[in-house]
């Protein structure tokens, strides 16, 4: 993984690799999170889907012999003399030798603002150039009408309902001719 180069930057923000020692400290020891991240880790901080449990997940699959997740902290960058901002999260898992499946989480107050659709644009980018994979895949709820605008400003489309029942899925090929695949 060392031909990866990272940050991954963005307009407005860069995108810190997750590692088991972040995730460690931002379990234990907020101060040495934002120490390490060299950033301010808002009081709201972890977004809603994130708790010690999803965090532990992670980590155990970060440290499985084959990879199956790569994970990003998302920090604004700083605004005239403001300090970087710890404001979201997100990355993939593996689903399969061609697929990986992308999730997103962001703080409330940062809604709005197109830093989903940035960081999404910047993920999906860097995955297909270096994960090598055929297709993206997100599942989401229905009544979660900004993921979804997320996905769809991102070249996603809708691919039907998943397994679980209340869910839905959205794909994104990769290659220049991205639509709508066949079941």
């Amino acid at each position: 993984m060392s031909l990866f180069l990272f940050p991954i930057n963005t307009k407005r923000m860069y995108l810190l690799p997750a590692t088991v020692k972040l995730y460690l400290l931002e379990l234990h020891d907020r101060k040495a999170f934002a120490s390490a991240l060299n950033a301010h880790v808002p009081e709201e901080w972890p977004p809603d889907q994130i708790n010690p449990e999803v965090i532990q997940e992670f980590i155990g699959q970060m440290q499985a012999r084959d990879r199956k997740i790569w994970s990003f902290y998302w920090i604004l960058r700083p605004e005239d003399t403001k300090p970087p901002v710890l404001m979201g999260n997100g990355g993939f898992l593996a689903h399969d030798n061609e697929t990986l499946v992308i999730g997103y989480s962001l703080l409330p107050g940062y809604h709005g603002n197109g830093y989903a659709t940035e960081a999404v644009q910047s993920l999906v980018k860097w995955a297909f150039s270096n994960l090598k994979r055929y297709r993206i895949i997100a599942y989401t709820y229905p009544h979660l009408k900004a993921s979804i605008r997320v996905l769809e400003k991102n070249g996603f489309f809708f691919k039907g309902n998943s397994q679980e029942e209340g869910i839905i899925v959205y794909e994104l090929l990769n290659g220049a001719g991205n639509s709508k695949s066949e079941s």
